[in-house]
């Protein structure tokens, strides 16, 4: 059983990916903004963050950078997460070392992939 924080201005969006997490056997939390997410990454050490690029205050993209910038948890397996997608943003993402891109609504397929990638 893994661990995945979620974090996700969307309740909605936790609770979704939650229950598709936990119908798998996976344990998920959730947090709200990026600053609770990284909170959260350091306290509970999940195996897999999956974080939303479109954030109000810091986004995703600003997040991952504090994230990587930290080398306290700059090792932590990321994927992020937006309703709009284009190669820019997925370049961006892979400078900054995300393990790949979820298009929300999340599929139960795509988001089994990532944990596939993430090795969990």
């Amino acid at each position: 059983m893994a661990r995945i924080l979620v974090v996700d201005d969307d309740s909605m969006v936790i609770r979704m990916i939650g229950f598709i997490l936990k119908k798998s056997g996976h344990e998920c939390t959730g947090a709200s903004c990026g600053a609770q997410g990284i909170a959260m990454l350091r306290s509970e050490a999940p195996d897999l963050v999956l974080l939303d690029v479109e954030m109000p205050g810091e986004n995703g993209m600003d997040v991952l950078k504090k994230i990587r910038d930290d080398s306290d948890i700059s090792g932590a397996k990321v994927c992020l997460m937006s309703g709009t997608v284009d190669d820019e943003l997925r370049d961006k993402a892979q400078k900054l070392g995300s393990l790949g891109f979820l298009i929300k609504p999340v599929a139960a397929a795509e988001l089994m992939d990532i944990l596939k990638m993430a090795e969990i």
